[in-house]
Order: structure tokens, then sequence, then C-alpha cells
């Protein structure tokens, strides 16, 4: 099992927990987990799959609207480089295209190609290299969980996602 990247160990220590739980979980599942789709083609696709569910929880942790899209395109917007914000909308459209129709719509995605990040493909869409946008969603995720160590408010809102199983519950991980 791989140990909490030193910053988490701070957060984990100082808040509920629910929200201790889900950042261990979040740490181990997606953080440790992702990298080993990661290391061949044919788990590529799926790395992507798991980085917008990342996202998605991570957005609802952060912001208190119902609305799946308005929080996932804040997310984006907020927490990603720069360089994402044009791209937010249709994010949130191959976030619902990957997860519901298993289709990578607006995006061509290639594994371990960095340096076609954010090009145009042949097709006339966006390519997304899984690398490069794993290693954004580690950023964005880090960068969070840093706010909601030293912000009640993001603790907050964090914890009410956690304690209403109707919108999403705790997550338990041992």
């Amino acid at each position: 099992m791989r140990l909490p990247e030193p910053w988490l160990k701070l957060v984990i220590m100082a808040m509920t927990p629910e929200i201790r739980s889900a950042i261990q979980g979040f740490n181990e599942i997606i953080l440790g987990g992702i990298p080993f789709l990661l290391k061949q083609n044919e788990t590529a696709f799926l790395s992507f799959m798991c980085s917008v569910a990342a996202i998605d929880a991570l957005a609802a942790y952060r912001y208190r609207t119902d609305n799946v899209g308005e929080r996932f395109v804040a997310f984006i917007k907020d927490y990603f480089p720069a360089a994402y914000a044009p791209h937010a909308d249709n994010l949130y459209r191959l976030r619902c295209r990957l997860l519901h129709n298993f289709s990578p719509a607006y995006f061509t995605l290639v594994h371990a190609s960095p340096e076609k990040h954010f090009q145009g493909s042949k097709i006339g869409d966006t390519i997304l290299s899984d690398d490069a946008f794993f290693s954004d969603l580690r950023e964005a995720a880090q960068k969070f969980f840093s706010e909601v160590q030293k912000d009640a408010g993001r603790q907050d809102a964090m914890n009410a996602r956690l304690l209403n199983v109707n919108k999403g519950g705790a997550i338990y991980y041992q």
C-alpha cells in the first residue's frame, strides 16, 4: 500500500473523519491507481474514465450546486491549468460520453503523447494525452485538498456532501 504524500498527511490530521477518509480514498484509489492504467495503451481509455469520475467527485466536494455540469466546468476552470478553460464545456460532454456511452466524443484520446495534448486531431477535434491529463488532475486535486485544509468553508462544503447519502455520501476506505 502506498503511503500518502507528505502534504496529504497534514490534511488528513486536521479534518473530520469523513473528510480524512475521502481524501485517503481519493489518494489511494485515484492518485495511486490511475498510474497503473497509464502503463499501457490497452488501459489508457480506462484512465480517462477514472479521471473524469474523479473530477466529478472533486467538483461535488467543492461546489454546493446540484447542477453536475455547472460544477464540473467550474472545477476545470478553477483548478486546472488555463489551457483547459476553452475546453471546459467539451470536457464535461466528454465526461458524460465516457461514463454513459463509452465514447470519447469531442476529443481524440491518446496514450503517452504529452506533446500532442490539446493539439488538433486528424478528425478535427482536440487530442488529450492520458499522462498529461492525469498529471493536471493530480495537481488540481492537490490544490483543492490544500484549500480544504486551510478553509473552513471548503471543509463545510465537502463535509456536507459526504454526510448526505442522497447526494454522495462518505467514503470509508481501509
